[in-house]
């Protein structure tokens, strides 16, 4: 905790919150498969070593030991706590919000790197999770409701030129 520390008080958090993560869910194991090392006569589940997987943690993709349970019948046992860590809804709506700021694609990991273990802050990766954000922003409003709403028009600088090529002003219609 103390090396945490000197690189300041937001690692120690940082890494404090990934600790928290892996005691969830080594506790869901423990529910699911009982104590390590016990018998237990009506075990449904059992311990089936780890595999490595990853968080997300303040919009940034963070390695993480991801427990795995097995059932009797030999089959894989998906754990709530790693579907809820491992979701991808967060880091997609914090590059929506960066890029929708201003950041640029090419920029955005050096921009928003805190953990020094980080990775998926590529320049294609974060285009990605851009698309999916808009997609899901673009259906959420051509899904509401329109008998109450507000409408507004917006033009870029580009439909400014190409309106201003075509011999019209902007603002014409």
């Amino acid at each position: 905790m103390v090396g945490w520390l000197r690189k300041g008080v937001g690692e120690l958090i940082r890494q404090a919150g990934l600790q928290l993560m892996d005691l969830l869910m080594q506790e869901e194991v423990r529910a699911l498969a009982g104590e390590r090392s016990q018998r237990q006569a009506e075990r449904k589940a059992s311990r089936w070593g780890s595999e490595r997987g990853y968080c997300v943690v303040m919009g940034q993709k963070v390695p993480a030991q991801r427990p795995r349970v097995r059932t009797t019948d030999d089959q894989e046992v998906r754990l709530g706590s790693y579907e809820m860590f491992h979701r991808g809804e967060p880091l997609t709506e914090t590059v929506w919000e960066k890029l929708m700021l201003g950041l640029s694609t090419r920029k955005y990991g050096h921009a928003v790197r805190q953990f020094t273990e980080a990775y998926g802050l590529e320049k294609s990766a974060v285009s990605e999770h851009f698309i999916e954000a808009s997609r899901a922003k673009l259906k959420a409003m051509m899904e509401r409701r329109l008998d109450k709403t507000r409408l507004c028009a917006f033009a870029d600088r580009r439909d400014a030129l190409r309106r201003a090529a075509d011999g019209s002003r902007v603002g014409d219609q």
